[in-house]
């Protein structure tokens, strides 16, 4: 999913050069190549070890993270948008609207079903991360950010379901978002901040404020060419779409700021503890979060006209694609050197990482869970 955005920020990229979108089409093509590749090795996995199935969804670590995998589809849907239907004939912009409503099933099945499974076996006890909660509820969210993207190609009769659509699924994942981030700040508060290899994570917390603004205006900006001036009856003769842009923009100012607080704390936190950096599959959350910033950023110099602010788009830019660089060549490094992607060496598996205070944090290979708080200590189910 990290390539995918990356490939939508370079679109979205204001100021672009010469070969920008042949970058952007590299990338795509990546995000479509990686994700067919995990999933091959998803069904390998679980072809050879059936019972490895049943235990994703008892694991502290593995469950909260198969929602990834409607993310990744989801990035593909942006980059279909704008790479595939401009290449493309009718066909293609009809698969599309197919795949989105597709989406918008297993986003709300990840939601309704997957939480209350968490719910049920109170998962969250032994879970000692409190963003990663978060993600059972992000695919419906980012349900609203793929329709702002998507309807603009579709007529009014398909666009504006898709529309409400999205911007119902949208506030509600923003709405639980909200409540889990409220425990991230209380636990902040009075745990501290995590250990090393939990505080790429803490970029996660950007997601539901700078997503929810990109949907917003995204939302606004394609109204003026799908609703009519009489779109909502007891409006009478008010116009709607303009209303709509001028609301939306000062409501996205109001969550990015709030996006820029989470994208701080994180860079502060990550070069507090630079001394212990070890790369690690967490890592990868520096990255999709921190361009939904960045598209929020870009989005939000669109529609105030300011220059200084469109300037900061290709800034975010390529600190973005340089982060992702960084994280697949070290991914790559340490997969080559049996430090992630092997037995007992993943987020969940491996040997725990000491915090400072002699603390520890992590699923050990025994399974036990330690959280940084003093005397909080869990048990994992997990199998590898």
């Amino acid at each position: 999913m990290s390539t995918g955005s990356i490939a939508t920020l370079l679109y979205n990229t204001p100021h672009k050069f010469t070969g920008l979108l042949v970058i952007g089409k590299i990338f795509f093509f990546l995000d479509i190549i990686s994700y067919l590749s995990i999933w091959t090795s998803l069904i390998t996995r679980f072809t050879r070890f059936p019972h490895a199935f049943g235990a994703t969804f008892h694991d502290p670590e593995e469950a909260y993270l198969i929602p990834t995998a409607a993310l990744g589809f989801a990035t593909i849907l942006f980059g279909i948008e704008v790479y595939g239907v401009p290449s493309c004939g009718i066909w293609l912009v009809k698969t599309q609207l197919v795949l989105f409503w597709v989406y918008v099933a297993i986003a709300i099945c990840l939601a309704v079903c997957l939480n209350w499974h968490l719910y049920k076996t109170r998962m969250a006890t032994r879970q000692p991360f409190w963003l990663v909660r978060l993600l059972p509820s992000f695919p419906a969210m980012l349900a609203g950010t793929t329709a702002s993207l998507l309807i603009s190609a579709h007529p009014p009769h398909y666009a504006i379901p898709m529309l409400i659509a999205g911007t119902a699924l949208q506030g509600f994942g923003f709405m639980i978002s909200l409540f889990i981030l409220a425990e991230y700040i209380h636990g902040l508060h009075h745990g501290g901040l995590p250990p090393m290899r939990r505080r790429p994570q803490m970029f996660i917390a950007i997601g539901p404020p700078a997503f929810t603004a990109v949907e917003l205006m995204g939302m606004a900006e394609v109204a003026t060419s799908k609703f009519g001036t009489g779109f909502i009856a007891s409006a009478g003769s008010l116009n709607v779409p303009d209303v709509l842009v001028v609301l939306t923009l000062f409501i996205s100012i109001f969550l990015w700021i709030l996006s820029f607080f989470f994208w701080a704390l994180g860079w502060l936190s990550i070069f507090d503890a630079r001394r212990e950096w070890k790369f690690d599959i967490t890592w990868w959350a520096t990255v999709f979060p921190n361009t939904g910033f960045a598209l929020a950023t870009i989005k939000i110099g669109e529609l105030l006209d300011s220059e200084a602010v469109r300037w900061v788009g290709p800034a975010a830019t390529v600190i973005q694609v340089t982060l992702w660089v960084a994280c697949a060549g070290a991914h790559v490094w340490a997969y080559f050197t049996r430090r992630t992607l092997w037995p007992g060496m993943d987020e969940g598996f491996g040997p725990d990482e000491s915090r400072r205070d002699g603390s520890r944090d992590g699923v050990g290979m025994e399974g036990d869970v330690v959280g940084w708080k003093a005397g909080e200590s869990h048990r994992g189910l997990g199998e590898v």
